[in-house]
């Protein structure tokens, strides 16, 4: 009897085990409790569920840089439209019956043009200036005393995860959107500059010009850090404000642009306005006319250079779409999958619920009778 008895209690304690894996199942609605209940399935489910997190990574990612694309294209819209604005504003000032107040209040009107454009070419989101190339932390453009406006950010896009091993730049950078070429040469060719010009290669590298002779121009790294390469001599034609000349390299590829900013562009079309130089001096009604008309040409240039940005801008914002549509995807079969490998059949727990309550049932009824007999009717 002692035997039997013992027998029933490790049949219990069976069952106690298979009723707590089962009311795990049903709780949880997955499969395993404990990873060595099935090794090789636990296993294959660790791998899907490393996908999953990796995709939901993924996912956080590009949501986030969506977001900022978003903000970017809504930004460049705004900035096409005001500068729009300001071209039509100096249509004004070429006209032969356009009064000298009239002049004026175009030049107040570029006045709050540039300031518009200067909030939109530092937009931020989350904390992140969306015009500042690799360093969105920096705020990209910086006003002086004086009111000029800088550029300080870098050309270099940052890239962003869209697939496991693969990166996209985002964005275009404050060289792409608030400046524009206004001279090209190529391999052995002179290229002329302004010396606030910001002179670009092919390869996306700045050349600054050497103080305080400018006789120089030397190649920066992407992190702004001066390198040995340099081309010299360097001309200018002793006017002010200086233009300068430099011979490029007879190399295969060589493309130089000199980046003239918008900024630059309004501050010297307002000057042209009010009938001052640069540092201030009185110009002629002959020379201001010279340069008004200079200034329209130039805006309609600087106007193209936008427009390029921005559909620059709109087909990196598309690749991030097309990817954010692609990980939801994937993120949604490695879902179904996890499910198929690790989730509970709850049709066949609940056949287990009801078999093991049964089996219950009928092993207590056992043991309960067991109980009931004496050691005499045992014996016999």
């Amino acid at each position: 009897m002692i035997n039997q008895t013992d027998q029933m209690l490790y049949r219990l304690s069976n069952l106690n085990i298979q009723q707590q894996l089962n009311t795990y199942q049903m709780s949880t609605k997955e499969k395993l409790q404990e990873g060595s209940d099935d090794s090789t399935l636990y296993s294959r489910l660790i791998a899907v569920d490393e996908k999953v997190r990796t995709y939901e990574g993924l996912q956080t990612q590009i949501e986030r840089t969506t977001a900022q694309n978003n903000v970017a294209d809504s930004s460049m819209a705004s900035i096409k439209k005001i500068f729009e604005n300001a071209i039509q504003e100096l249509s004004k000032a070429n006209t032969a019956t356009t009064t000298a107040e009239g002049i004026a209040a175009i030049s107040a009107n570029l006045s709050g043009i540039k300031e518009n454009l200067y909030q939109f070419a530092n937009t931020q989101v989350e904390g992140q200036y969306v015009f500042a190339g690799s360093n969105s932390t920096i705020k990209p453009f910086e006003k002086d005393s004086n009111g000029k406006v800088t550029y300080v950010g870098n050309n270099q896009l940052r890239k962003v995860a869209v697939e496991e091993g693969s990166y996209r730049e985002k964005g275009v950078t404050g060289f792409d959107m608030m400046m524009y070429p206004s001279a090209t040469a190529y391999k052995g060719e002179n290229l002329n500059f302004n010396g606030s010009d910001r002179i670009l290669d092919q390869d996306g590298n700045e050349w600054k010009l050497n103080s305080p002779t400018n006789d120089t121009l030397t190649k920066f790294d992407s992190n702004g850090v001066a390198t040995t390469e340099t081309i010299t001599p360097i001309t200018n034609d002793g006017l002010t404000p200086a233009t300068y000349t430099a011979t490029l390299p007879s190399t295969d590829g060589t493309k130089f642009e000199a980046k003239t900013s918008i900024f630059d562009l309004i501050d010297n079309t307002i000057n042209a306005l009010n009938k001052v130089d640069s540092v201030g001096n009185p110009i002629s009604d002959e020379e201001s006319k010279a340069l008004i008309s200079k200034s329209g040409t130039e805006l309609n240039k600087a106007y193209d250079g936008i427009n390029i940005a921005h559909a620059q801008l709109g087909g990196r914002n598309k690749l991030f779409e097309n990817a954010l549509d692609n990980i939801s995807s994937k993120l949604t079969q490695y879902d179904i999958l996890s499910q198929n490998i690790g989730g509970a059949d709850m049709t066949k727990v609940a056949v287990e619920a009801k078999a093991l309550e049964l089996t219950y049932t009928a092993l207590y009824s056992t043991i309960n009778k067991t109980s009931q007999l004496s050691l005499v009717n045992f014996m016999n």
